[in-house]
């Protein structure tokens, strides 16, 4: 197992966290994946210079695994906390960086790395079922940062300021100049009503979720899908509730939120491949049948060829399974062919052959 090389930028014994990673995303983030990224932290800061951490020595330390790590990492690097570079080649990652979280930024490229180091690791785990990212879906205007100067404008307008206060009161906390940057970039640079601003706080809050990065993922996915009003979000939200529900049920995820890349699965399934719910259901439970667990990527494979067999309906999925076990299935009266025996020191002889069908009836008259 590789190791990851770590050298010490601090004296003390202490560790670092940045507010805007308390504030912003640990929130969101999975138990787990907030322990790796504080051990990362460790490890980087008062580690002794030159020494070596494997991934399995982290998932020791943790008591996790090394895919929970490897998942970990993955998530860290889409967020932007970490960045994880990639090997051209193999596509394995090779390398992670701490970045640092900037206060007044809403943007992934203002944030500027950590020294980091190598770090090579195993990395089979279920990411496969990520979809790639659709290229045409429109780009939304980028993020503005506010100076101290124009937030104390803002701040000062009556409306923005009524505003500012019903969102902390729903997130229960004071608001950060982050945090506010956001809130203005949904005001003048998505063009949302206060009144849409307001629905969205009240939706993602909600639904368990009270950091501004998760409310500007929900704000940009509603920008790229044209909702201008909170008519548009409460009908929008009602019709991904619907679509995503036999999907849950089928799968069993009831205890737990689809992530994007789930989501991006169904909404191919319902708007590319044309299919209704209950086809979608279908082809999830016969991939828990075949797999023994929820998979996107499977499914997803069973409904391309469905699309390719123009299925419809139910009807056609179980003539497609009739006609598929039809050609595997051995007609009556064939004997099925059996591999000529090897020749070794255990089989070299003549094997014996019994007629069981004749010793059943044997033994069943010699006990009347």
């Amino acid at each position: 197992m590789g190791k990851l090389t770590l050298s010490s930028f601090q004296k003390n014994n202490t560790t670092a966290v940045s507010n805007i990673f308390l504030d912003s995303y640990m929130g969101d983030a999975n138990g787990e994946f907030v322990k790796v990224y504080l051990y990362l932290l460790r490890c980087m800061h008062g580690a002794p210079t030159g020494m070596g951490i494997s991934l399995s020595d982290i998932a020791d330390r943790l008591n996790l695994t090394e895919k929970d790590i490897v998942r970990a990492l993955r998530y860290w690097n889409k967020t932007d906390v970490l960045n994880v570079v990639f090997d051209s080649q193999t596509g394995e990652p090779a390398s992670v960086t701490i970045l640092a979280l900037d206060a007044d930024s809403n943007s992934a490229a203002s944030i500027e790395p950590m020294p980091g180091a190598d770090i090579v690791y195993d990395t089979s785990s279920d990411t496969a079922d990520a979809p790639a990212p659709s290229s045409d879906k429109p780009s939304a205007p980028a993020a503005t940062s506010y100076s101290a100067a124009q937030l104390k404008f803002f701040r000062e307008q009556e409306d923005i300021k009524q505003l500012l206060y019903i969102i902390e009161k729903y997130i229960g906390r004071p608001l950060t100049t982050s945090d506010i940057n956001k809130i203005l970039y949904f005001r003048e640079s998505l063009k949302f009503t206060p009144e849409l601003i307001e629905y969205l706080v009240e939706y993602c809050v909600s639904n368990q979720h009270s950091s501004l990065y998760y409310m500007e993922k929900v704000a940009l996915s509603w920008y790229d899908k044209g909702i201008s009003t909170v008519e548009d979000a409460k009908a929008s939200s009602a019709i991904y509730g619907k679509r995503n529900n036999p999907v849950i049920k089928a799968f069993g995820l009831s205890d737990r939120r689809l992530t994007p890349a789930e989501l991006d699965f169904i909404g191919r399934w319902y708007d590319e491949y044309g299919f209704d719910g209950a086809i979608i259901a279908e082809a999830c439970q016969q991939t828990v049948l075949t797999l023994g667990k929820p998979n996107f990527r499977y499914a997803d494979r069973i409904l391309c060829k469905w699309k390719s067999a123009d299925v419809h309906t139910l009807e056609d999925v179980k003539k497609l399974s009739s006609a598929f076990k039809a050609k595997i299935t051995v007609p009556a009266g064939t004997k099925p062919q059996t591999a000529p025996a090897r020749t070794n020191k255990f089989n070299n002889f003549s094997q014996r052959t019994y007629d069981f069908d004749a010793m059943e009836k044997d033994l069943i008259s010699n006990n009347k």
